[in-house]
């Protein structure tokens, strides 16, 4: 029975299709629209993770060419392949936190203020695992490591959401969900401090454009071209024959051409999943929220918002990176580890850490915001290295703010108790 229950944890598309099951059987629907509403919820939630796959991987083709043309070596963050490495050590004990966690969540959900269930379940799991190698490195058992990793992490299920709910209603224009993300830390500063510097009037969907380059405010032209430049500028500087045999012999031009489509493509994918998702979880959710705990709100992830501000994403993207090139100069010389930009995350955080920047303060806002969130990525990596040392991940670690900051936190409670 465990083993079943930790098999349906580890694929959350299974426990977002069992919520919108139940959800839509609490509300006594009919037959056919049962199987659709919770067939097309596993389907939106499958299609928003093969897009962030085929993002991620062209991505990781780019982050090739990149460091072998400014030929950088060092710490790579990445949730995902943190997960890969150590889910034989840490799974078991990462999937019961989230099991847990879960549970805590709904309570929490039903009796206190904190009304908002936790729906970006994979997140949670790379947290899970953070907070699983913490306590084992410093030497806690397996049942106390639960125990408190199910406190924290069912905890943060609840509140994260509420710090950002109303940025996160000003953005989405309803209340209907709100965003549950691991970057919750670096959107919540960056929303503050566009508040405080910016001007929200100036908004980085008001860029004017001439029209001879109007066909840049189609985020998919727009995404396209920006990653083709990219690409190019890397190749280049790299050589050309480096692309080459990357590519298995490919025209540099078009692998280039190829790869920045597929990176636009993976983010159509993923919109077109968060909007088959939301247009059949929110409702089904009612449902389910009604029954375990009535009043809630679900977190969804953070990508239903980037055809909201698709210039602020770009913009956050590049800023984010920029910001991390920057961070590779800087380090040796302070005596940091170098830790090379994770391309994923500063594309999927940095691009809403400056969305949420520029809701309260523009395109001031959106730029530092994103800064603040490349500063995120490579800081918090570099200083909480030495904690993830007994998961023997080799040259990669946790990314996302709200996986460093917690374990950081965690780590100087935890080594005194």
């Amino acid at each position: 029975m465990m083993t079943t229950f930790i098999g349906i944890v580890r694929e959350p598309s299974v426990v977002i299709a069992l919520v919108t099951l139940l959800g839509l059987l609490f509300q006594r629907k009919s037959i056919p629209e049962i199987i659709t509403g919770t067939i097309k919820s596993f389907m939106g939630f499958i299609l928003i993770k093969l897009g962030g796959s085929i993002i991620g991987d062209s991505l990781a083709i780019f982050g090739k060419i990149f460091t072998h043309a400014f030929n950088i070596t060092g710490i790579i963050p990445s949730n995902e392949a943190v997960l890969s490495i150590t889910l034989d050590t840490l799974g078991v004990q990462a999937s019961l936190i989230l099991l847990f966690a879960m549970l805590l969540n709904i309570i929490i959900a039903r009796f206190t203020k904190f009304k908002f269930i936790y729906l970006s379940l994979h997140l949670m799991l790379f947290m899970s695992c953070a907070i699983t190698a913490v306590m084992n490195g410093l030497g806690y058992s397996q049942i106390i490591t639960i125990i408190i990793g199910s406190i924290i992490v069912g905890i943060y299920m609840s509140i994260a959401p509420f710090a950002l709910r109303k940025a996160s209603a000003e953005i989405v224009g309803t209340d209907e969900y709100v965003v549950g993300h691991s970057g919750m830390i670096a959107y919540f500063i960056s929303s503050l401090v566009g508040k405080l510097v910016g001007n929200k009037e100036k908004s980085t969907e008001s860029i004017n454009m001439p029209k001879s380059i109007s066909f840049l405010r189609d985020s998919i032209v727009a995404t396209t071209l920006t990653m083709l430049a990219l690409f190019l500028i890397a190749g280049i500087k790299g050589g050309t024959g480096f692309v080459y045999e990357l590519s298995g012999g490919l025209n540099f031009f078009v692998y280039c051409l190829k790869q920045s489509a597929m990176l636009a493509g993976g983010l159509f994918v993923a919109k077109q999943g968060v909007n088959l998702f939301t247009e059949e979880i929110v409702p089904a959710f009612k449902g389910f929220a009604d029954v375990f705990a009535p009043g809630a709100t679900p977190a969804v992830d953070v990508l239903v918002l980037f055809d909201k501000a698709p210039n602020a994403v770009l913009i956050g993207f590049l800023v984010s990176l920029a910001t991390g090139v920057v961070c590779i100069l800087i380090f040796p010389i302070i005596g940091l580890p170098v830790i090379v930009p994770g391309l994923m995350a500063c594309f999927i955080t940095g691009g809403a850490a400056a969305i949420y920047g520029n809701a309260t303060g523009g395109l001031r806002g959106a730029i530092i915001g994103s800064i603040l969130d490349g500063l995120f990525l490579c800081v918090m990596p570099a200083v909480t290295l030495f904690i993830f040392t007994s998961m023997n991940a080799g040259n990669v670690t946790f990314a996302d703010s709200d996986f460093t900051v917690t374990s950081l936190i965690l780590w100087f409670i935890a080594r005194f108790i």
